[in-house]
């Protein structure tokens, strides 16, 4: 039996791995990895394609982490269910049973395959989610000439850029109408859209793809309403999802994904769930599946120090992110809504603070995002700002700029 079971080996896993060990030093603990490598980093996987970032940058660990820190590390195995004590992995083609004393889901997300004919089983095809998919991409990358990526989020837009930048025709298809919309209102999504077809992407939006078209196996297209686009490599990111099927059965509840307290624990004692794979408590108190490295790396910290006996509480999952478009800095934290809108404007950056009853709800900022962190913690605390108006956009403000201001000295005659 191992005292500690931790399926998955992304942030959340290794964060936790580090609380648990500063705490607990002589546990048994065990890592079950689908990969057979050490943790890396996915977030730097298209600088990898391009080029721009060397193989041995994305390993955040060294090979020898895992001996460090006594943990017996199963890498190529699949955890397919979970009973009571006992979780049932798939290595090699074998099943395998573990017994445990403690478990840790963090498998973190795969990639969504949305409804298309012709998706599964045409090679060229691909998500760049993890090392092998980036190290597929590369090696049909040096062959081919056109590219098309479905989905404009973060990833489908780094996506676009390292091909682009690897000499590839490159379209990216939205069936939105516009580019990053979990992200950004219309007016500035338009922003990021120009920056793509300025740099040679062409991008078009509410544009639904049927179906893959391929010859002999290879993709060979993407089949729209208006008609194919040729395509040697196509990019699936359309998002990501919990895989949630080895959990049925198990007692664990669910929604979209693992429903966690703050401590990371689940419905069932001696069970947690961390990372990508965790609905957690977001800072609003309403359960959310947030798939962000922060967040990652936060809840493991928390699962790990709860494991090991501590009473660490999650201060709640953000909804943030940020990416780099043709060097152009776009970031957004919060909910898109129609709360009320402050923007701040120069000839390089457009920057928006939404408020709600008061309070900070959203942000979003291209070309300049310094101060988006400050403006973040306001939201996360609740701070009034209803005072400052318009100039809560401005780069440089705040939680100070919120503070009453101190009264006027009292000018005394003579």
């Amino acid at each position: 039996m191992s005292d500690l079971v931790i399926i998955g080996n992304g942030p959340a896993a290794v964060a936790a791995i580090e609380r648990f060990r500063a705490l607990d030093s002589r546990s048994r603990v065990t890592v079950v990895s689908q990969e057979e490598v050490p943790f890396y980093s996915p977030c730097p996987l298209a600088e990898y394609v391009e080029g721009s970032v060397p193989r041995e940058r994305l390993f955040l660990r060294p090979a020898s982490f895992y001996d460090d820190n006594g943990v017996e590390f199963l890498g190529g195995a699949t955890a397919v269910e979970l009973d009571r004590g006992v979780v049932v992995i798939s290595k090699a083609g074998e099943l395998r049973s573990l017994a445990w004393h403690k478990l840790l889901v963090a498998t973190g997300a795969v990639a969504a395959r949305p409804h298309i004919d012709g998706i599964e089983g045409t090679g060229g095809v691909f998500a760049l989610k993890t090392l092998s998919d980036a190290e597929a991409i590369m090696a049909l990358a040096r062959r081919g000439r056109r590219a098309v990526v479905i989905g404009s989020g973060f990833i489908g837009l780094e996506a676009a850029q390292a091909l682009r930048r690897l000499g590839l025709e490159v379209t990216v298809l939205e069936a939105l109408d516009q580019v990053l919309p979990q992200m950004l209102d219309a007016d500035l999504a338009e922003i990021v859209r120009s920056r793509l077809e300025e740099n040679g992407v062409k991008v078009l939006c509410s544009a639904l793809a049927r179906a893959i078209e391929s010859e002999r196996g290879a993709v060979r297209g993407v089949r729209l309403d208006a008609g194919v686009l040729p395509a040697d490599l196509v990019i699936i990111a359309t998002g990501v999802r919990p895989d949630l099927g080895w959990l049925a059965g198990s007692g664990v509840a669910t929604d979209v994904g693992v429903l966690v307290d703050a401590s990371m624990a689940t419905s069932v004692p001696g069970v947690w769930a961390a990372g990508d794979v965790a609905q957690a408590p977001a800072w609003d108190g309403r359960q959310r599946l947030i798939p962000t490295w922060p967040n990652a790396v936060s809840m493991g910290r928390i699962a790990g120090g709860s494991m090991a006996g501590g009473e660490s509480r999650h201060s709640g999952t953000e909804i943030v992110n940020v990416v780099r478009v043709f060097g152009m800095a776009v970031a957004s934290f919060g909910e898109r809504s129609n709360d009320e809108p402050h923007d701040f404007a120069t000839a390089g950056a457009r920057r928006r603070v939404r408020i709600r009853d008061g309070v900070i709800s959203n942000g979003q900022f291209i070309g300049d995002i310094s101060g988006s962190g400050a403006l973040l913690e306001m939201m996360r605390k609740g701070v009034e700002v209803r005072r400052l108006g318009a100039v809560i956009a401005r780069p440089g403000v705040g939680p100070a700029w919120s503070m009453p201001r101190p009264p006027k000295p009292r000018r005394h005659a003579a």
